[in-house]
């Protein structure tokens, strides 16, 4: 079987615009517990109190995070 599809791929060695992070060594998880904010908007970083939302994209960032 003749190997041409490498010659199309990048050196990916030789990258430099964009960051490869290394893979865990370990399983990781996470989870809720009773000292989570009851609101998933509270003190989450990945909400952005400056932007105006849709109620359907609150509703859907809310079912993201497990709020209700």
């Amino acid at each position: 079987m003749e190997n041409d599809k490498g010659s199309k791929m990048p050196d990916f060695n030789s990258l430099d615009d964009r960051l490869i992070g290394d893979g865990l060594n370990q399983a990781a998880f996470s989870m809720k517990t009773n000292l989570d904010p009851k609101d998933p908007l509270e003190n989450n970083p990945y909400f952005d109190k400056t932007k105006e939302y849709s109620k359907e994209e609150l509703e859907k960032f809310k079912k993201f995070f497990g709020g209700k």
